[in-house]
């Protein structure tokens, strides 16, 4: 619209300017000096007409022609009254007196810090990041409804409720154990309430979550503590290991000692037994030996062994003759000789 003001603006100047040195062409004398001015005028208000024409017609032709950049959509205003399909990026036919804007639908990032509360009433300050896009469809109605700086009018408003509407049903220390947990519960409620007004909402980043100095300094405190706590369980887990390892080093040097006594005693068993079959086949072999021997003295061999015995001693064996029938008698045979009279 404003091309169309400033080429209505040319346009009329143009013909005031025609019609001015027109008629201060007719208003000259004869003279031929009034002559050569009075041409110069009418040749300036033909220029002046020329252009009063030309560039507006100019100016015109070229507000048909838009461009929409890349990334971007044109919304279309007519009168100031928008009208809902909007023109899409590369080249564009419009009439000159529509006036178009420019929305951007490339993926933005927006970040802020925001102030909440938890469930135990502790202050929760959150830095948190988000990215989204215009969807191309809905810019007409953003454009009509909230304008190009929709971006502080809905969604921060948007971020501020969903946030502390989800950070009042945790408890302080559970937010920043489930912070994964919060950042998808933010990221759902808010694509949904971005969704009602046509912004497509890709990504939540908490960035950055933080408490009070004097929570902190609790939490800080507790942690100690509890590491303090930890540490002597391990030190009495460490003892008990300790004792644990030193009772199986007893119990094994008792069994090594008990299997070494054991078999010591089985040795000494082994060899008392070995002495008692020695002892006991000795006496076996000696038996079956008397036995043998006994088994072979007959009476003959008896009277045999009885007088080499005799003889061996230098004996006469004696001879013995008996009568037969009646009480008989006994008889040394031979006689036994005198021993010489000693000499004197």
């Amino acid at each position: 619209m404003g091309k169309l003001i400033f080429a209505a603006i040319l346009l009329a100047v143009g013909m005031a300017a025609y019609r001015v040195f027109a008629k201060m062409a007719l208003g000259m004398t004869t003279s031929p000096r009034d002559a050569t001015t009075a041409n110069w005028l009418r040749y300036a208000s033909k220029g002046a007409l020329a252009a009063g024409l030309v560039l507006p017609a100019l100016i015109i032709t070229f507000s048909t022609f838009v461009i929409i950049s890349t990334g971007h959509v044109g919304v279309v205003t007519q009168f100031s009254k928008v009208e809902p399909k909007p023109l899409y990026e590369g080249f564009n036919l419009v009439a000159p007196w529509k006036v178009i804007n420019q929305m951007s639908v490339q993926i933005q990032k927006k970040q802020g810090k925001f102030d909440a509360g938890s469930k135990d009433l502790q202050a929760v300050h959150v830095v948190m990041g988000i990215n989204y896009r215009l969807q191309a469809k809905t810019a007409p109605e953003i454009f009509r409804t909230v304008g190009i700086d929709f971006e502080s009018v809905i969604i921060s408003l948007a971020e501020l409720e969903v946030l502390k509407a989800h950070t009042a049903t945790y408890q302080a220390s559970d937010i920043l154990h489930q912070r994964a947990k919060l950042k998808s519960e933010v990221q759902v409620d808010l694509a949904a309430w971005l969704a009602k007004y046509g912004i497509e909402l890709r990504e939540v980043s908490l960035a950055d979550v933080s408490f009070d100095k004097g929570y902190m300094d609790a939490v800080e405190a507790k942690q100690v503590e509890e590491q303090r706590a930890q540490k002597k369980v391990y030190e009495v887990m460490q003892s008990q290991r300790e004792a644990e390892k030193d009772a199986a080093s007893a119990l094994g040097k008792a069994n090594a000692t008990r299997e070494t006594a054991k078999g010591d005693a089985d040795a000494v068993r082994a060899e008392a037994q070995a002495a008692a079959d020695a002892l006991r086949l000795k006496g076996q072999a000696q038996a079956e030996y008397n036995a043998r021997v006994a088994a072979s003295l007959t009476p003959a061999l008896i009277e045999q062994q009885r007088i080499a015995a005799w003889q061996e001693g230098g004996s006469q064996v004696p001879q013995f003759v008996t009568g037969s029938g009646g009480p008989g008698f006994l008889m040394q045979i031979p006689a036994p000789t005198a021993k010489p009279p000693a000499e004197k």
